[in-house]
């Protein structure tokens, strides 16, 4: 896992490298994001023909390699680590809708208890609202740590989705969309090091001037 210090923290988290940032001395942060891949052109990829039905999902964290035939680097398993105290959860689903408008299709994380999820439900054109759902927390520090490592799902209840984009200027294709789920947590900070200090070096009898 690679590490961001203040002061070089000019872009967002990545992921895919599990990289994290120190805020606070003792701490490492990090923002873990999973996908379910919804394609309409990938008949029986999910569901049947492109539909997504109800049911308890797992989430990949998605290869930063956007072939398909030829991926070096595969998706991998969206799983939060053993000791992480995980302090907020965030839900969106951009160009996801329901199959049948009205169904009232909600989405919500699962896996991770703490905090409690909060779920994202449909609007009346069965489109999600596009700044998502979260949690929301008071404090960072009083979470309980995970006893093992955990696999980040996702839930669908109530109906079936596809991917569709929202009507808007410019956007007539048809292509994938995703349902995106966010896991915020920190890990404790290893121990010191000895290059976290300037160590006296040794001179030998009658090297000096």
């Amino acid at each position: 896992m690679s590490k961001i210090y203040p002061g070089n923290y000019v872009t967002q988290l990545n992921a895919y490298r599990d990289q994290g940032v120190v805020a606070l001395p003792g701490a490492v942060f990090y923002r873990g994001v999973g996908a379910l891949v919804l394609d309409p052109d990938t008949q029986g990829a999910v569901g049947t023909d492109g539909i997504l039905a109800a049911g308890t999902y797992d989430l990949k964290v998605l290869s930063p390699d956007l072939r398909q035939d030829d991926k070096p680097r595969k998706d991998k398993p969206f799983v939060v680590p053993a000791g992480a105290v995980v302090y907020r959860t965030a839900t969106s689903a951009p160009g996801v809708r329901e199959e049948t408008v009205g169904d009232g299709v909600s989405i919500t994380p699962s896996g991770i208890s703490t905090p409690t999820a909060v779920g994202a439900d449909a609007e009346a054109d069965g489109y999600f609202n596009p700044v998502g759902a979260l949690s929301l927390f008071t404090s960072i520090l009083d979470g309980s740590a995970l006893g093992s490592d955990t696999s980040a799902q996702v839930v669908v209840a109530g109906g079936g989705l596809i991917a569709s984009q929202k009507p808007s200027a410019g956007a007539d294709r048809k292509g994938p969309s995703v349902i995106l789920v966010e896991v915020c947590y920190f890990l404790p900070d290893a121990a010191p090091e000895a290059s976290d200090v300037p160590i006296p070096y040794s001179v030998e009898a009658g090297s000096g001037n």
